[in-house]
């Protein structure tokens, strides 16, 4: 049985090797957390030995700041730029392991379409990712939309 300071020490380690600058260091990590004598070859080991603490303590940081993470998201989803609003829609649909292949996107043939038929691909587009009933809803007009088009753009920039 470990004897309670090593214990401490192993904590510590998780601590310093899961945050702040010694963050993914073991050997910075077992050093800081009071082992001198050897801290790389004992860090390595508690690297390997502590595997399951450290990926449960990771885990509770990214739980802790995933609501954040996805507010932050959503805000830039809204954004007034179109650029913004396209790379973080690109990115969203990364993060759900969606590709360029999965969905076959033509970005470039947008402006030669009218509102209704982009709904409408669109509409297709959300039968083949059910996840999405959020944005069915805003296109059935339950749910808010904030539409900007290249009218209401060059209005704002006039204003």
């Amino acid at each position: 049985m470990p004897k309670k300071a090593d214990k401490l020490k192993e904590e510590q380690f998780v601590n310093y090797f899961t945050d702040g600058n010694t963050q993914g260091n073991a050997t910075k990590s077992a050093e800081k957390a009071g082992w001198t004598k050897t801290p790389a070859q004992m860090g390595a080991y508690l690297k390997r030995k502590l595997q399951v603490e450290i990926r449960e303590k990771n885990e509770e940081r990214i739980q802790g700041t995933s609501s954040k993470a996805i507010s932050v998201l959503q805000s830039l989803l809204n954004s007034e730029q179109d650029s913004v609003r396209l790379n973080t829609a690109k990115l969203v649909l990364e993060l759900g392991n969606y590709s360029q292949q999965t969905i076959n996107l033509n970005v470039d043939n947008l402006n030669n379409k009218t509102d209704e038929e982009l709904v409408l691909e669109l509409k297709d587009l959300l039968k083949e990712v059910p996840s999405l009933k959020t944005v069915e809803k805003q296109i059935e007009g339950k749910q808010p939309i904030d539409v900007i088009t290249e009218k209401t753009t060059k209005s704002k920039l006039h204003h």
